[in-house]
């Protein structure tokens, strides 16, 4: 049996973002995240790209591909999800300064995947521990706090930190 993965980069665009609506509210009274999706026709179009490059290997290999498999998974299903919090100098399009520091709020960093403008073919984890330990050194973070998909919290002291 082969079986067939490929991952795409989505075109990055103002509409795709996630945000804060205050007028919808969780039981205790925190404001929810929502997240508006879509893929544009270069999104689409990359995508049968992706398609035909599958069936032709398969050919090629001369194995039967399973046309039903042949689908987009859907939004939020990624392994590596980035790129969701956009950086830039202007508040009103962009949630956090280029250095990681959330517009308006001294001391807030994000430091993760979503700040990451875009990713590489690899996964993100030496991207990400580099833009981690570069926003503590220059920002000379007392502490860090990381924050694993499982729920899991990790504290540490910042190795780094300048006296």
């Amino acid at each position: 049996m082969v079986v067939y993965a490929s991952f795409g980069t989505v075109e990055s665009r103002r509409e795709n973002r996630v945000y804060v609506d205050s007028s919808q509210r969780d039981e205790f009274g925190v404001p929810l995240q929502q997240v508006q999706y879509s893929l544009s026709n270069k999104d689409r179009q990359t995508a049968k790209q992706v398609e035909q490059g599958i069936r032709e290997s398969a050919a090629a290999m001369k194995v039967i591909l399973d046309e039903s498999t042949l689908t987009l998974r859907p939004p939020g299903a990624d392994m590596h999800e980035a790129c969701t919090c956009r950086m830039g100098d202007n508040p009103e399009t962009s949630a956090t300064n280029r250095n990681g520091q959330i517009h308006g709020v001294q001391g807030l960093f994000v430091a993760d995947n979503s700040v990451l403008p875009t990713l590489t073919a690899a996964g993100p984890v030496l991207s990400s521990t580099a833009f981690i330990l570069f926003v503590s050194q220059i920002e000379r973070l007392d502490f860090i706090i990381l924050k694993h998909r499982d729920g899991l919290l990790i504290i540490f002291n910042n190795p780094r930190r300048a006296s």
